[in-house]
Order: structure tokens, then C-alpha cells, then sequence
């Protein structure tokens, strides 16, 4: 088509550029590439949420397609490509890459090796339920909402975020001529840091620092010096130098290993690998002879091993001087915010903008709430007219013709409104029994309670602050978890090896049940013991548990023999009256096979065995140092028949004792078990008769107190005998009869434990039922005896277990 001169607009560039140059760049900086300061999120990732939240892709619903997300969230609200969408959600669910996932994902999400996701195609995903509080209450009119791209839906401006999602999860982008650098935090620090603030509007950044110490990066490390920190959340810019987290290790031969077990924050690990290779092969770094990646689903491990000449330490200082093992990264705490201005904020005012937006939220909620409840109360005052006058309405009712008349003499008759009539004949005929009518009342006067309560709420700032803390504190309670980035003082900028450097440990104690079923309960310090629920509603019951740290490694021993190890922080939490988490979402176990032992081991223990006990009486004693880093399940090998039955951990010190179905039992030093490697069987350890077979062992230590002998017998008979009764003899022999036992009235032995004066037993039966017996009830007896029943049930529907 030919186009006149005079239908085109001539104008100097000077004008043009600045005028085109300017609404870009809004558009990028406002629709891309900042996050809003009240939910944390850019407009993907608001847009994602929102689509998976519409479709139904919530926590406890099965995975759907990644595919269907991206589809929906491009048609309805985000028309700017597939790949942006897909990219952005997969970020969001790389736990490496987000430190509190908002997407749950299924399939290959990539690695933290760089690996790239899956086709959208092949993965699937949900939710967290993180991400789920982000959008409950969207439809309580708590947020505004704007037209999408094509006018013909509407899409929230933001968020409800009961959690403070722009700091616990940080954010990056680069718009024109800005950029933005968050780093994420702790989830119950931020919170702690946002009550102190609320309770105390005129806080300063100096008190804010108390709760909130620092950036905590998915991946840990280190964090070294407090000034960047501090300029950071004063001014909203800093930098703070990143560390990854290596310790030098003994290795084989002399060498010495640098064990690289934390890299720091958005760094390539294969790439990281492969820049110590290039160094060391071309001498910049001079010392190393090979590099290894061991990392597994684990954690990662990184080791780098030394020539036997090459000092470690410089190594390592070389390490972090060349690669990328020290990284620094660039606070700018730039966002958009309410009033749609981009700004660099400091601490406080992030933490204000939040608190404000909770505000509103909240004032927005209470209001729905208040003017639902008044519409029902309005319905129900209706009701309780018809109530009270039942037969007159009833008759009103029949005698009319129509239902449009017998509405509006319902409402001439008792000054009714016409949502009152219509109600008072929607009533079902089996509403009019008493027991309905009672419950019409019952919710008439809750109504009004609810009523009077939300009125208050909005009268009163004051609780809309507590509303806001108590949900921010149950928030970082059910979610928060343990810092993973140490800050260490500018003075240790110079200290490299950690590995002496002492970290705070964390106890608690992990509970597997009799169906499978593994959680971890926190405790307050390594002395305080819990008293968890040792059954639960479904007849499920506690099979094993055992006292950990964070720092430890937990080693799952099964009746083949087999052995699997995962970090204990890992077993996810639950409280003390839930079961917890299937454990074959943590261990890749065989076809039946069930947990034998569960045993916790902190790193680097040298000089410790684990001690193997079968119940045909085989016993073997191996390094734990050749359990660690293994590559297959082997552990020990077991004759055909032979199962697996008990495992300590122990030293060259203290002694075994082993007890048997049929009351005998045998007490040796564990130096007459020569050290094997895995895949050994072991030796005999006690000599059975026919029929017989191991049921239990103890480890008996030198520093513990030897205490009493405490027996069990299938038919509830229960004996304290003293351990001055048991001699230590040779191993392989067939020991001596510990308790009297029978077919018919006491049973055959089913359990041993080792007690105290102050210490109490607990015993627990197939159906749940907990007995606790108090030590010093039960009189000292000898060998010889049979002991006392104290659970009087038969062999069949009973099984025992000492906690």
C-alpha cells in the first residue's frame, strides 16, 4: 500500500527516544524485572501462583502436568512465551536455587550442577503449601485486581502473603538502568524481626540485627564479616563475602583431603569442579593430584585430594583465593513499591511495607467476614421469627396459592425482607424437628458472637497486630527451620580450615513406626529426654528410635544385612502425635526389607566399629570409616536363613552380651572380635542349642554404670537381676541361663535392657497399650528366678518393645 507524505508525522529523534526509551524501561522495571515489596514476587511468578491456585494444583492434590500450568498462565495472564513461564516456575521448585520452594515438583527439575529441567511435557507439579497461604483469602476481597492483557479477565495486583516472601526468598533481576540483588533470610528470624517491629514501631536497625542476623543462602556456607550485613539493612546496599564450607580431612595413604560439603549461593558445582582441575593442571594452584565429586541426594561433597608433600591449608587458602569457593555478593534491595515507585529499601522499611500491607489484608478479611456474617444473621433472625411463630407461618404457607404469594404475605404478615421469606421457604420439612430447630438457634447466637467479635477487631488496631503476629508466628513455627549460612566475625576472615571450628548442634529424636513411618521431634537440649506418643489412631505403633543432631549422619541397618545412611536433618519434622513421613520417600529399600537398627553417627568419627549381632548367634565388628561414602547397600553378609538383629557402634572398649529365646546369654569383651571389613560374616559369638535363636544384645560400656538386668518373657514376666551375675566368658560359648522360662506359664524371653534405680520402663503391646513399670518397684532376683507378671496376656496377641 502506498502511503502519502503527508500522512506521515515527521519528528526529531531527541523526542522520540527519550519519550519510547522511558516507557520501556517502566515497562521492564514495573512488569518484569522487580519484585513487589508486599508479596516479594515479580508478575510470572504472581501470575503462576495465581494460575496454579485457579486450576486446583494445590498441596494435597495429585501433580498435574507442568504443561497445563504453562498453557493456562500464558493464555489467561502472561502471553510473553512459554519458556519465560516454564523457566520461572522450575526455578521456584529448585530447593538449591529458592530457599523456601514455592512449586513442588515431579521429575527432573535440573541440578546444581547446571543440568537443565525436563521438557514441560515430562515433569509435573503442584504447589507448596507455602505457596497455598500466598493466595488463601483472594476472594475475600482482601487485594485489588486489574484487567489482564486482553481485558477479559482480571488478575490480582498482589498477593495476600501472610509471610514475608521477599525476604526469605530474596529475588534477582536487571531492568534498565536498575537491578535488583535480595539476598533470601531465615523464615523464623524475619518473623522474629517483623514481631519485634510491630511491637515496637520506633525499633532500630541495631535491634532488628539481634533477630535477624543475616542473609541465609539455600546452600550455606559461609558468610564472612557483619559490616556489609549492617550497610545493607541500613541504606539497602552492601556486599558480603560468600564462602563455601571445606574441612581438611585424612585420607588414604597420607594424603590429606579437602572436603568441600556447602558452595556458596547461585555457584555452578560442576563448573566449580572443573576451575579446580584447570587450576591445578596448569600450576596455579599446586598441590592437588585429583578431584573427586562424591555429592549424592545426600548433600554435596566435593573433595579435593592433596599430594603428600603439599601443605592442605595453603591449598585451601589457594582455593578460595582462585575459584569460585569465595563469591561476593551485592545487596541491592531495590523493589517496587505500593504506590508503584521502584526503590532501594533498607530493612526497616521493607519490614513496614509488609507489616502495612498485612494491615490492610487483614482490615479487608475481617470486613468480608463482617458483612457475611450479617447477611446470615439477617437470614437467620427471619428463621427464628418463623420459629417462633412455626404454625402460623405453616399455615401462611399452605394456604396460599402460589409461592410469589406466600412470600409476600410471609413479609406482610411479620415485616419480613424478601431474602428473609425466600429462606423461610426454602426450609426443608426435616429442618422443622427439634434437634434442627435447636441448631438454627445455636448458630443464631454463634453468629452474633462472631459478629461482635469481628466488630471489635475493626474497632481495635491493636488486634488486627495480634491477628498478623499470631498468624506470622504459627507460619515460621510449622515452616521455619534452622539457619544453614554461618556468619563468621571479620577476625576469621583469615581462617580457613573448619575443621576444628565447633557448630551449635540441634537435637532431637527420630521415631520410625511399625508400618513405615519416620519422623523427627526436636528437643530443647541433649539431656531433656521426650516422651513421644508411642501409638497413634490407626493401631500404628513405634517400632524404633534413636537420638540425633543435625550434624550427624543416620545409618539404617535392614535384616539382610543391607544398610542405607542419610543425613539426620533430613527426616522431615512432625510433632508428637503424628506419624510422620513414609520412609521410602528417603530410602530406596528392597523388596521386604525392614529396619533392623537405626544408628546415629557424626561426621568424621574415627576409631568406632559398628558391632553386628544375627540371630543365629554371628557377630561382626567393622570401621565405620568403610561404611562412609560406600558405594553399594552391602553390609553384612548372612548365612541363607539368617536375619539380622541388633547393631551398636562402638570402640576397641566395653563389652557384648547377648541374650537368647530361650533364656541364655553370654558375656564377652568386644576385643574378641577381630575387625572385618563390609560384606564379612562375621564370627560366632555364642553357641546355640537346637531351636534356639538370638533375640536381643547389649552394648556394654565402661563409662556407663553397669546398673541391673532387666528380662521380659512372652507372657509378661518381668525380672531385675544384677549384672554381678554375669561373668564375662570367652566368645562362642553357650553361656548361662539368665531367667527360668517356659512353653506354658512364663514364655520364652522376648526382650532385655539395662536400668537404673531412677529409671522407668515402658513397655508396649501389639495393640498400642502402654505399660509403665517404675524400676525401683521391681525387687533384684536372681538368675535363677522367673520374675514377677506384670502384663498378663497370652503369647498371640502380644509383642513387646523396651523405649
Amino acid at each position: 500500500m502506498s502511503m502519502n507524505e503527508e500522512t506521515i508525522s515527521q519528528r526529531p529523534l531527541e523526542e522520540v527516544l527519550p519519550e519510547s526509551f522511558l516507557g520501556y524501561s517502566k515497562h521492564v522495571i514495573l512488569q518484569r524485572a522487580v519484585p513487589d515489596v508486599r508479596d516479594g514476587l515479580k508478575p510470572v511468578h504472581r501470575r503462576i501462583l495465581y494460575s496454579m491456585d485457579e486450576i486446583g494444583m494445590s498441596p494435597d492434590k495429585p501433580y498435574s502436568k507442568s504443561a497445563r500450568l504453562v498453557g493456562d498462565c500464558m493464555g489467561k495472564y502472561h502471553p510473553h512465551g512459554d519458556s519465560s513461564i516454564y523457566e520461572s516456575a522450575v526455578r521456584m521448585a529448585q530447593p538449591w536455587a529458592i530457599r523456601y520452594p514455592l512449586v513442588d515438583g515431579q521429575g527432573n527439575f535440573g541440578s546444581i550442577d547446571g543440568d537443565n529441567a525436563a521438557a514441560m511435557r515430562y515433569t509435573e507439579m503442584r504447589m507448596t503449601p507455602l505457596a497455598q497461604l500466598m493466595t488463601q483469602d483472594l476472594d475475600k476481597n482482601t487485594v485489588l485486581f486489574k484487567a489482564n492483557y486482553d481485558q477479559r479477565l482480571k488478575e490480582p495486583v498482589v498477593l495476600p502473603s501472610p509471610f514475608p516472601n521477599l525476604l526469605i526468598n530474596g529475588g534477582s533481576g536487571i531492568a534498565v538502568g536498575m537491578m535488583s540483588n535480595i539476598p533470601p533470610h531465615n523464615l523464623k528470624e524475619v518473623v522474629a524481626g517483623l514481631i519485634q517491629q510491630i511491637d515496637h514501631p520506633d525499633t532500630t536497625v541495631e535491634e532488628l540485627l539481634e533477630k535477624v542476623k543475616g542473609p541465609d543462602f539455600p546452600t550455606g556456607g559461609l558468610i564472612i564479616g557483619t559490616d556489609g550485613i549492617i550497610s545493607a539493612y541500613k541504606t539497602g546496599r552492601g556486599k558480603v563475602t560468600m564462602r563455601g564450607k571445606a574441612v581438611i580431612e585424612q585420607g588414604k595413604s597420607g594424603k590429606n583431603l579437602i572436603a568441600i560439603t556447602e558452595i556458596p549461593f547461585q555457584v555452578n558445582k560442576s563448573t566449580l569442579a572443573s576451575k579446580i582441575e584447570a587450576h591445578a593442571d596448569s600450576g596455579k594452584i599446586s598441590g592437588i593430584s585429583e578431584v573427586r565429586d562424591e555429592s549424592d541426594r545426600e548433600g554435596i561433597r566435593l573433595v579435593v585430594e592433596c599430594r603428600k608433600e603439599a601443605d592442605p591449608l595453603e591449598v585451601l587458602r589457594n582455593l578460595y583465593k582462585y575459584t569460585q569457593m569465595e563469591e561476593t555478593f551485592g545487596i541491592i534491595n531495590l523493589v517496587i513499591t505500593p504506590d508503584g515507585t521502584p526503590k532501594v529499601l533498607g530493612l526497616k522499611e521493607i519490614n513496614a511495607a509488609f507489616i502495612e500491607h498485612r494491615k490492610i489484608v487483614v482490615t479487608k478479611r475481617t470486613k468480608f467476614e463482617l458483612e457475611k456474617a450479617k447477611h446470615r444473621i439477617h437470614i437467620l433472625e427471619g428463621l427464628m421469627i418463623a420459629i417462633n411463630h412455626l404454625d402460623e407461618v405453616i399455615e401462611i404457607i399452605r394456604s396460599s396459592k402460589t409461592p410469589a404469594l406466600a412470600k409476600a404475605a410471609l413479609m406482610t404478615r411479620f415485616e419480613l425482607s424478601e431474602i428473609q421469606s425466600q429462606a423461610i421457604l426454602d426450609l426443608k420439612l426435616q429442618t422443622l424437628t427439634n434437634f434442627e430447630l435447636d441448631g438454627i438457634r445455636q448458630d443464631y447466637d454463634d453468629t452474633l458472637r462472631l459478629i461482635s467479635e469481628l466488630e471489635g477487631i475493626l474497632a481495635d488496631v491493636s488486634k488486627v497486630f495480634q491477628i498478623i503476629k499470631h498468624e506470622l508466628k504459627d507460619i515460621a513455627d510449622k515452616y521455619g527451620d534452622e539457619r544453614r549460612t554461618r556468619i563468621m566475625p571479620e577476625e576469621m576472615r583469615n581462617t580457613f580450615d573448619l575443621s576444628s571450628f565447633e557448630e551449635v548442634e540441634h537435637p532431637f529424636e527420630v521415631i520410625l513406626t511399625k508400618q513405615g513411618y519416620i519422623k523427627r521431634i526436636p528437643l530443647p537440649s541433649k539431656n531433656i529426654k521426650t516422651m513421644p506418643a508411642l501409638s497413634f489412631k490407626d493401631g500404628d505403633v513405634v517400632s524404633l528410635k534413636v537420638s540425633a543432631t543435625d550434624q550427624e549422619t543416620l545409618y539404617f541397618f535392614t535384616q539382610t544385612g543391607n544398610f542405607y545412611c542419610i543425613k539426620a536433618k533430613t527426616v522431615p519434622e512432625a510433632g508428637p502425635k503424628e506419624k510422620g513421613s513414609p520412609l521410602s520417600n528417603l530410602l530406596q529399600l528392597q523388596a521386604e526389607e525392614t529396619i533392623a537398627a537405626i544408628l546415629s553417627v557424626k561426621e568424621g568419627t574415627d576409631q568406632s566399629y559398628f558391632i553386628f549381632i544375627t540371630q543365629e548367634g554371628q557377630v561382626m565388628r567393622s570401621p565405620v570409616k568403610d561404611f562412609v561414602h560406600a558405594r553399594n547397600a552391602e553390609g553384612m553378609g548372612l548365612k541363607e536363613n539368617d536375619v539380622l538383629t541388633r547393631v551398636f557402634i562402638g570402640t576397641d572398649a566395653g563389652e557384648l552380651f547377648i541374650a537368647t529365646y530361650y533364656g541364655q546369654a553370654i558375656r564377652f569383651p568386644l576385643t574378641d572380635i577381630n575387625p572385618m571389613g563390609r560384606k564379612a560374616r562375621g564370627m560366632k559369638g555364642i553357641t546355640l542349642n537346637e531351636g534356639d535363636r538370638v533375640v536381643d544384645a547389649l552394648l556394654l560400656m565402661p563409662e556407663n554404670p553397669l546398673g541391673d538386668l532387666v528380662t521380659l518373657t512372652e507372657r509378661g514376666y518381668i525380672k531385675r537381676t544384677s549384672f554381678e551375675e554375669f561373668k564375662p566368658q570367652s566368645r562362642a560359648g553357650k553361656g548361662i541361663a539368665i531367667t527360668k522360662v517356659s512353653a506354658e506359664k512364663i514364655g520364652y524371653l522376648t526382650d532385655i535392657t539395662r536400668a537404673n534405680e531412677e529409671d522407668s520402663l515402658e513397655i508396649l503391646q501389639v495393640e498400642g497399650d502402654v505399660t509403665k513399670i517404675e524400676i525401683k518397684s521391681l525387687k533384684v532376683e536372681s538368675r535363677a528366678k522367673s520374675g514377677s507378671q506384670w502384663i498378663p496376656v497370652l503369647h498371640n496377641n502380644f509383642a513387646l518393645g523396651m523405649f
